[in-house]
């Protein structure tokens, strides 16, 4: 609901800019508290009678752990195996707890079909609803019907962060409930354990072939090598290899030591060749510039290059201490120089001397290469057997192990899973939540009847009684017309079909308030027009008509609505000819169009013939000479027009008229579009209605009791 007060802009009264009134909202809301009262009683009805329709649902949930498996059938410690802490395993690990064929086995172990409990359970509000439904043939239970079953009840659930899994499981009886939770984790052990044996059959008899296969060999080369040892008398054959391999190893680290450095002297001393007249590249070298001689005499050269350059900042290049101390300088690069040369020098004669020791450690290395080649012939074939005697028993050794473990039961990688918490019977429901249900259902009945109720007039609705319409407005109520059944008489004019009635009474005090707006001589025109059609604006016309008509005015009513005319309609039961469209058109005079009706003093000029540009046709001279004609011959002449908003045919009428009626429907024409019809007729008469007629309004928004019984 907007508030009726202009702005500070200077807009008119009836502007659709307007501010809002939180008044007028408390108001809405004080006279349709009822309404808010009857939704929130449904509202809380429904929760009542939802409550009562749907049966209370137990949970019962068992917790597992996921655990790190232990030793395959097959592998020990060298076959790698999945880590049971990363994610992707334990939703695995979640979504085999609740897979079809785990659930499935869970409802045929339990033949939950033919179960009572399952059977007695009573169906809720939608299972109600869908049973109204019209369907098919019913089919005999099967697979899928179970699986849906045990989905709609078992929820697997992974706890983040942790290794542990909640399986929640539903039912209308709390011990179903907890059994078949507990049923689930159990069955999911069992098939668990089940195919794990069924996968280590075929292994374990293959172990126990190639167990046999390999002891017949181990001892069959064992028995080789003891034959092989008496015939060679090789008891001591091993310890003199290892001597000998020993050897061999320390000789030739020796001589990859000799020839490693033997290399690097070879690089060292071509790089002295390159760089032997350039002493500073000499020195820049590695092998000669880290010697201890050449980095002291570096020192001292750089601390007299320090020590000169402090002279030079004292004295003359010719000063005596600068040129001693440029000497000393001197002298030292020149004992660089030769420190250098003498370094080089040296490299050369350690190349010669590297060179000679390698040459003597690959004689040595050859004469022991000569020694293990004898012993080889001697030992190969002793090799071979002793090889495959190791061979043969460690291989035989670890299948032996590995078959001591995986015994078919033992064998069996243990379940993955551990119970630490196991399903107890619940002894509350988890669901319907009374009091929530409740508390919902009371706040869904205040906010749809708050909704309902002041959404209406937060979003401009219709205005519904005259209290309302002039703070809308701003323009005072000349009249509220109640609703009432009209009845077709002998007149065809409410006022004198039906004269006790409240709305009879409600235009004769119409006829009262604009008589007294009309009390100066030139105040005898009326014009009563809408904002939209079908809000009463003929009615009123008519009536207002015949209520001065029996004050014994001669009065001429007039219908300027050229469009969908009503007086004659209504009068007349049909639009005589000629009426106005001929007047205004020069085809017949007012007192040829004029018609008298049953009540006396009460003539009508209907709308005449259906014509084309009706606005243009108002706009003519014509229409001024007809009013003015018709002053002079009647007493009072009363308009009816078309409604504003759809056309522009009234505002041509409103600068005729002396006064302007706006006729508002109660609870039907929107607050907005009066609101903007009204600003219209301001600006097109120059000034404001004379007041609005509020029509069809609720007798319980008058708020004048049982007035019309009054006498």
């Amino acid at each position: 609901m907007i508030s009726s007060t202009p702005s500070a802009r200077g807009d008119l009264p009836g502007d659709p800019s307007w501010a809002w009134d939180w008044t007028a909202l408390t108001g809405a809301f004080r006279r349709r508290w009822m309404w808010l009262a009857a939704v929130v009683v449904l509202a809380l009805g429904l929760g009542v009678g939802w409550l009562a329709l749907t049966p209370p649902v137990y949970e019962a949930r068992t917790v597992v752990q996921v655990e790190q498996q232990g030793p395959t059938l097959v592998g020990g410690k060298d076959v790698e195996r999945e880590d049971f802490r990363t994610v992707d395993v334990l939703r695995t690990i979640e979504q085999n707890l609740g897979s079809t064929e785990l659930l499935l086995r869970v409802a045929r172990g339990m033949d939950l079909l033919n179960d009572p409990r399952l059977k007695n359970e009573r169906p809720g509000v939608m299972a109600r609803f869908m049973a109204l439904l019209p369907r098919g043939k019913s089919e005999a239970p099967s697979d899928a019907s179970l699986i849906r079953l045990m989905n709609d009840r078992v929820k697997v659930g992974l706890r983040r962060g942790t290794r542990l899994i909640d399986i929640t499981v539903s039912a209308q009886d709390p011990t179903l409930a907890a059994q078949l939770s507990q049923t689930v984790v159990a069955e999911y052990t069992r098939l668990n354990f089940e195919q794990k044996v069924e996968a280590s059959r075929p292994a374990h008899g293959y172990m126990t072939g190639e167990l046999e296969r390999l002891k017949r060999k181990l001892e069959d080369s064992e028995q080789k090598l003891q034959a092989y040892r008496e015939e060679k008398r090789a008891v001591s054959l091993e310890q003199t290899q290892n001597i000998v391999v020993e050897s061999l190893k320390d000789l030739n680290k020796s001589l990859s030591e000799a020839r490693s450095a033997r290399i690097k002297l070879e690089a060292d001393v071509a790089a002295v060749a390159q760089a032997q007249d350039r002493p500073a590249q000499l020195l820049a070298m590695a092998g000669i510039g880290n010697l201890p001689d050449v980095v002291a005499l570096k020192q001292s050269v750089a601390e007299k290059e320090a020590a000169l350059a402090s002279l030079a900042e004292r004295y003359d290049a010719r000063h005596p201490t600068y040129l001693q101390a440029q000497s000393e300088l001197a002298k030292l690069n020149l004992s660089l120089t030769k420190a250098a040369q003498g370094a080089a020098e040296h490299l050369k004669t350690s190349l010669h001397a590297a060179q000679e020791t390698e040459q003597k450690l690959e004689a040595a290395l050859k004469a022991q290469e000569k020694q293990a080649l004898d012993l080889s012939h001697i030992s190969i074939q002793y090799n071979t057997l002793v090889r495959e005697v190791e061979s043969d028993r460690t291989l035989y050794d670890a299948v032996l192990k590995q078959f001591k473990e995986t015994q078919i039961v033992q064998g069996v990688e243990q379940g993955a899973v551990r119970v630490v918490e196991p399903a107890t019977v619940p002894d509350r429901p988890v669901s319907p939540r009374k009091a929530a249900a409740l508390a919902v259902a009371l706040l869904l009945g205040l906010a749809g009847g708050t909704l309902t109720t002041l959404v209406p007039a937060w979003f401009n609705a219709p205005l519904t009684s005259v209290e309302e319409a002039e703070r809308h407005l701003g323009i005072p109520a000349i009249a509220a017309v109640p609703k009432s059944r009209l009845r077709e008489g002998q007149h065809r004019i409410f006022l004198l079909d039906q004269p006790a009635a409240p709305a009879s009474e409600a235009l004769r005090s119409l006829r009262a308030v604009l008589s007294l707006h009309g009390s100066n001589g030139d105040s005898r025109s009326y014009i009563f027009t809408s904002a939209l059609p079908g809000e009463g604006k003929t009615f009123c016309a008519v009536n207002f008509a015949a209520s001065l008509a029996l004050e014994g005015h001669r009065t001429l009513l007039v219908d300027f609505d050229l469009r969908v005319p009503g007086v004659g309609l209504q009068l007349f039961g049909k639009d005589a000819h000629p009426g106005v469209a001929e007047v205004l058109q020069g085809r017949a005079t007012l007192a040829e169009a004029v018609r008298p009706t049953k009540l006396e003093h009460l003539f009508v000029l209907t709308a005449g013939a259906s014509i084309t540009g009706p606005s243009e046709l108002l706009a003519s001279p014509a229409l001024e000479k007809l009013l003015k004609e018709a002053a002079i011959s009647y007493d009072r002449v009363v308009m009816d027009s078309a409604p504003v908003l759809p056309v522009s045919d009234t505002l041509r009428l409103v600068g005729h008229s002396h006064h302007t009626c706006l006729v508002v429907r109660a609870g039907a024409t929107s607050g907005r579009a009066v609101a903007r019809a009204q600003q219209m007729l301001t600006r097109a008469a120059g000034g404001p209605p004379a007041g609005f007629v509020l029509n069809q309004v609720p007798r319980s928004s008058l708020g004048y009791g049982s007035y019309g019984n009054y006498k």
